[in-house]
Order: structure tokens, then C-alpha cells, then sequence
């Protein structure tokens, strides 16, 4: 019976960081700034999932400006594979949340 408590909560915990981030990016494209970024980087990461399957995937770092002249180098919140070093990009942030901004289109 402990089990199964301890994996509901796992499972819990799991539903909730993906709806916090599914929602943090809608408040993002639906509120933020839109401005032009470019990928300085890109991080090889990779995962298991529960079949033991190796997942890679690609987190692209970016820096840009704000609206108010500062330089920002950021991770993007919801980077795509097609991206490569040097892409502009244009990007949405919430003012005084600049460390998370979500990818608004490819230039």
C-alpha cells in the first residue's frame, strides 16, 4: 500500500511541473514583449524513459536585449531541434522575468 502512495505522488508531482510549465509559456505568448534573440549555444541532454529508451534532446541558450537596452542570456523554455547556433530567433519574455523566455518564431 506504501507504494502505490509513494508512485501517486511521484505521478502528482510529475502532472503538476508539466501543467506549471505548459501554463508559465501560455502567460508568456499570450503577455509578453516580442523581441529578436540569437542562439549562442545548444546542450546535448538526454533521458531514459520508463521502457529504458535513451531520449536526446537539444536546449538552446540565447541572448538578447530588453526592451529597457539590457543583455539577457537565457535558456529557451521550449527549444525545438531545428535550431542551430547563430539563428535569430524571435523570442517572448515577461518584463523582470527575462530568465524565461519561450521561442515566438524562427526568423
Amino acid at each position: 500500500m506504501r507504494s502505490i502512495n509513494f508512485e501517486v505522488l511521484i505521478i502528482a508531482f510529475v502532472a503538476a511541473s508539466f501543467l506549471w510549465t505548459f501554463f508559465r509559456i501560455i502567460r508568456v505568448k499570450m503577455l509578453g514583449v516580442e523581441v529578436n534573440a540569437v542562439v549562442t549555444r545548444l546542450e546535448e541532454h538526454e533521458t531514459t524513459d520508463a521502457d529504458g529508451i535513451p531520449n536526446e534532446y537539444y536546449e538552446a541558450y540565447i541572448r538578447y536585449q530588453t526592451q529597457d537596452g539590457r543583455t539577457v542570456n537565457a535558456s529557451l523554455a521550449n527549444s525545438n531541434t531545428f535550431l542551430n547556433i547563430g539563428d535569430w530567433v524571435r523570442i517572448k519574455y515577461i518584463p523582470g522575468q527575462e530568465d524565461y523566455p519561450v521561442l515566438a518564431g524562427i526568423l
